[in-house]
């Protein structure tokens, strides 16, 4: 697996939170409507399940971006985007159903999930003190496999996922705040991945970021 694929997607994902922060500009109060704020975030993933048997590492490639808007005192809705990579390099052997590989080994998963999500925050206080959300989407699979210089394999597919999460956000300006979140994306069975048949690509993120009204 070349080290291209990695860049493109980090890149991708941080333009998408600077460029949110512009939409956040001229906030709405609850008495003239739902309040916005946008969120980005910066993510460590560990991988679970079939992820974890594909590449074991834990992921320091993510990134998202999620807006919000208030909809009711203490709930909130809105979507979200991130950007996870998976990646490992390995010398030995890999047995696959039909026969075994010897070399060096490049894995990769890049994984891009977009969701609506839903908050609830007994504080209310737009948004600031401890929460509980849940998100509901689409997870797209990108999978690749490398054996020595020439031999390169890939497979994609998408997946449905939910996404519960939990997190605390606290102020450090008037209109910005520290946000710090989990989240675990479960994943429905699909694709045809190499090794054969389907597979449930989920993993665990604890994420630090920025979010603004």
């Amino acid at each position: 697996m070349k080290p291209s694929w990695r860049a493109p997607a980090i890149a991708a994902a941080v333009s998408a939170i600077l460029g949110s922060r512009a939409a956040a500009q001229n906030p709405q109060t609850s008495s003239e409507g739902p309040s916005f704020t946008s969120i980005g975030t910066y993510a460590i993933a560990f991988p679970v399940g079939d992820t974890h048997r594909f590449v074991p590492n834990v992921s320091w490639f993510g990134a998202g971006w999620e807006g919000q808007w208030l909809v009711r005192p203490y709930t909130a809705a809105g979507a979200a985007i991130t950007v996870n990579d998976f990646f490992d390099a390995t010398h030995g052997t890999t047995t696959f159903p039909s026969g075994a590989a010897t070399g060096f080994q490049n894995r990769e998963l890049l994984v891009v999930t977009v969701m609506g999500t839903g908050r609830w925050n007994p504080h209310h206080l737009l948004g600031r003190g401890g929460w509980l959300g849940l998100g509901a989407g689409g997870e797209y699979v990108q999978q690749n496999y490398q054996l020595g210089v020439n031999s390169s394999f890939a497979r994609n597919g998408m997946h449905f996922v939910l996404a519960p999460d939990i997190g605390v956000t606290t102020p450090i300006f008037d209109d910005v705040d520290l946000v710090f979140s989990a989240r675990y994306t479960g994943a429905t069975a699909a694709g045809s991945y190499l090794g054969g048949g389907s597979r449930r690509f989920g993993f665990v993120t604890f994420s630090i970021g920025m979010s603004e009204h």
